[in-house]
């Protein structure tokens, strides 16, 4: 463990002087419209504006093309058809001083479409209120890109050479499915002695993720009108049974599959039913059978849980009701529509180190958590030597309107990510 260089007051007061240049570099940041719309993406001018700021805190930094990673398209994690035209990489590395441990940040630089809100009405013009700062992206994952930056301010302005490497990622692609830019990381041999993720964790370190993938179920029949004489079955009415079917089995996976966290509460992988659609709004169609019912839904897993497992299970359950005499005459498919993406653990001294910084803030004993989402960490876990651990900030609406990040947590989460870098890597000198 590395000498102790500052004080908790000094760390404080420092990070606390910096907040409006926090709350201005993730106002900047959310205001890039960075959104991942398979097959294409919008991610080069964050990139571009991330290499600035990296390159004015010393790093080396390069940008590189995902069709310049030899190896990546045929990787067996390497998944769907996207474009990647103007959608490159950034990484950046500042060399340790002598012999420590090396870490990476491993940040995406995309976000999902932006969704008008009742607080944010333009997603990418951010608004603060009281200690919120909403806007497309601010807790998944800027406020944690804007945290991380900052620690690394605060290294540069104390004058604190650390021992080993300290380098930073910023990948395309992770949302919606993706996670070939964080593959490509690892292909292209970028590496560290561990990784921290800061994906928006509520300030708990998680040493594991849950996995899942998605599926599109759809219930066809023969449409027409309802009153026509024909024997026409309702692909509403199948669907419904369909849907109570995965009520079930959403509710025997949380006995079978549930677990208590460290601080009491209980946890178990989700089931999402996001969309379901059927017919036509169209003025005078009120009176006519849909053709086809379609849901979306979203499956988790626990960590270490196959793909072959969740299909089975979850299918499984779907082939049951599908065969019912209620939906004679009716069909039933499913189809994947992302990738399986893996639910994994990191094995690493890191987790003890970010916990016992993380404890410090919130006043009492914690245990490593399970992140309730699946996310790109498990291309570190599955597919690298270097462990990745998750813990970003608090907020809420990821993925949903009025997305926002708690600022306060933001000021905690720099505090906990510069002790964290100065224990782990080891300090040659300071100011």
């Amino acid at each position: 463990m590395s000498k102790v260089i500052f004080t908790d007051q000094d760390l404080e007061s420092w990070v606390q002087s910096r907040k409006d240049h926090l709350v201005k570099m993730l106002l900047e940041m959310v205001a890039i419209p960075s959104e991942n719309k398979p097959p294409n993406g919008n991610e080069l001018p964050m990139q571009k504006y991330l290499e600035k700021a990296l390159t004015e805190l010393d790093f080396d930094t390069e940008q590189y093309a995902l069709s310049e990673v030899v190896g990546l398209r045929t990787h067996q994690a390497f998944w769907g058809d996207r474009n990647y035209t103007d959608r490159p990489n950034l990484y950046a590395s500042k060399k340790g001083k002598g012999v420590g441990k090396s870490l990476l940040f491993a940040v995406h630089a995309d976000v999902v479409p932006g969704i008008p809100g009742k607080t944010a009405e333009d997603p990418f013009q951010p608004v603060i209120i009281g200690d919120r700062l909403y806007g497309r992206g601010s807790n998944d994952m800027k406020g944690g890109v804007a945290a991380t930056l900052l620690a690394f301010q605060y290294l540069q302005e104390k004058g604190i050479h650390l021992l080993g490497d300290l380098s930073f990622e910023s990948v395309v692609d992770e949302e919606m499915g993706g996670a070939n830019g964080t593959l490509a990381g690892r292909v292209r041999g970028n590496r560290a002695d561990a990784a921290i993720v800061p994906e928006p964790s509520n300030l708990r370190v998680c040493a594991s993720h849950m996995g899942g993938a998605a599926w599109r179920i759809t219930v066809r029949g023969k449409g027409g009108m309802g009153f026509g004489g024909e024997d026409l079955r309702n692909p509403v009415y199948g669907m419904a049974h369909l849907v109570r079917a995965i009520e079930s089995y959403q509710n025997d996976m949380q006995k079978r599959k549930g677990f208590i966290t460290p601080t009491g509460e209980s946890q178990s992988p989700a089931v999402v039913l996001s969309m379901i659609g059927a017919g036509s709004f169209e003025p005078g169609m009120a009176d006519g059978i849909p053709e086809t019912c379609m849901i979306e839904i979203w499956v988790e897993c626990l960590p270490g849980e196959s793909f072959a497992a969740l299909e089975s299970e979850f299918i499984g359950a779907i082939r049951s009701v599908s065969s019912l005499p209620e939906l004679a005459g009716l069909e039933v498919d499913w189809e994947l529509i992302t990738r399986f993406l893996p639910g994994s653990r990191a094995e690493t001294p890191l987790t003890n180190i970010l916990l016992q910084q993380a404890e410090e803030e919130w006043g009492m004993p914690v245990g490593a958590y399970t992140a309730p989402f699946a996310c790109d960490a498990f291309m570190f876990n599955c597919y690298s030597d270097t462990p990745a651990v998750i813990l970003g900030p608090v907020g809420e609406n990821a993925h949903a309107p009025d997305e926002f990040v708690d600022i306060e947590s933001l000021i905690k989460l720099t505090k906990i990510y510069i002790t964290a870098i100065v224990e782990w890597c080891g300090v040659e000198s300071w100011r």
